[in-house]
């Protein structure tokens, strides 16, 4: 069996895939560097094979909580996933392969790839260089200062690609980035992320808490420069509609991106909403967009599906993942509050077309939950690169 080492300094997926590797039989050991301090953190399922390494993220965590200095929390993110780096190396003996986030196993990856064994890095996002170039030109679109990424990190990233074996990434807009930076494609594992629990209104098909008299956009995310609400807010205002609203969900960054602009009438702010108040909105709303000019893969858009809401995603959000053909969604190029406008005219104006793309939402989160049921998923991935590797590297006779 194929003994596995994974190496991650959050929860989000990580979890889910450390839970599966250890169904599978393949998990050595996961290294974690999610708080144990979190109400959040158990993860009795795997047993012994959790190794925690916390102690550099949570203050990392804590400094951002408590708003330090920006270089403050970017040094300590750095040190912590060197931390977390120097504790893989002592579950790496007798290890067939090494999996780890993007940042957090350089040193490691060197020492095991001496020793014979297969490196994998994860990329939850597009390639470092790229990430960097894209919110770098959004910074100076917006007339706001640009604070370069962490130097050293960056190289330590930068390293890792091409050091590992192969990467592995959530969806296709993610691989794009890879290989503009000239990665080449079979060294590109294409996995996305596990969609496991969809909570909304395809369990029950109740679409009545909605005023369909009323248009409302929801935004589920951070309102920060990445995310892009600043083109949903200009195509929202462009929106002719005599009852329309836009509800903003979710915590203010600095900065926000959207400091400088006249918020149009109608636009309301929730700030994080979770459990219920979550729900409500999900169900009292009528279109869900997420504008992200980039994302590796927003499970968000699977949650808004799931409650009979056409979403409209930019191409940076790993929508391609999720639709197909368009069934409950569109997709539109990033920074285009045109395109973000011209859809939600459409769905504003066409009441027909509007419960069609309802009923498809509803459709595709459900066939997105029966898929990933049957999917090759990450273990099966790994198991199947493991074999194919060999089979390569071995010596003809």
């Amino acid at each position: 069996m194929l003994r596995t080492v994974y190496s991650a300094p959050n929860r989000a997926h990580h979890y889910a895939y450390a839970r599966e590797l250890h169904r599978a039989g393949m998990l050595k050991a996961f290294v974690s560097g999610f708080p144990r301090l979190s109400p959040r953190a158990a993860i009795p399922e795997i047993g012994k094979a959790l190794r925690r390494v916390d102690q550099l993220q949570t203050l990392f965590i804590t400094s951002q909580k408590f708003g330090l200095p920006a270089w403050i929390s970017e040094e300590l993110a750095y040190r912590a996933k060197m931390q977390m780096d120097r504790a893989s190396r002592h579950s790496l003996k007798n290890a067939d392969l090494f999996l780890f986030y993007n940042g957090c196993g350089l040193d490691s990856a060197r020492w095991f790839k001496r020793k014979g064994g297969i490196n994998v890095v994860e990329a939850v996002n597009s390639h470092v260089l790229v990430q960097e170039q894209i919110l770098a030109e959004e910074h100076k679109s917006l007339g706001l200062p640009w604070r370069p990424f962490h130097s050293r990190e960056v190289k330590r990233r930068v390293a890792e690609v091409e050091i590992a074996d192969y990467v592995l990434l959530p969806s296709r807009f993610v691989a794009r980035s890879f290989l503009a930076r000239g990665v080449p494609g079979d060294r590109l594992l294409l996995v996305p992320y596990p969609i496991q629990n969809i909570p909304g209104a395809q369990v029950n098909g109740d679409l009545g808490k909605r005023d369909d008299t009323l248009f409302r956009v929801l935004f589920v995310g951070s309102i920060s420069v990445r995310k892009g609400l600043i083109y949903l807010m200009e195509a929202f205002r462009r929106l002719r509609h005599p009852k329309k609203e836009l509800w903003v969900v979710g915590p203010l960054a600095n900065p926000s991106g959207i400091a400088n602009i006249s918020i149009p009438n109608g636009v309301k702010f929730f700030g994080p909403l979770k459990g219920e108040e979550l729900q409500a909105a999900y169900m009292q709303s009528t279109v869900f967009c997420l504008p992200s000019i980039e994302e590796g893969m927003a499970l968000v858009l699977s949650e808004a599906l799931s409650y009979g809401l056409p979403v409209i995603a930019s191409e940076n959000t790993g929508v391609e993942e999720l639709l197909t053909d368009g069934k409950g969604g569109t997709m539109v190029p990033i920074r285009n509050a045109r395109a973000i406008g011209d859809c939600l005219e459409r769905l504003a104006e066409d009441e027909g077309f509007l419960e069609l793309q309802r009923q498809e939402a509803l459709a595709t989160a459900a066939r997105l939950k029966d898929h990933f049921k049957t999917a090759a998923g990450l273990a099966e991935t790994l198991m199947k690169t493991f074999r194919q590797h060999h089979s390569t590297a071995a010596p003809s006779h």
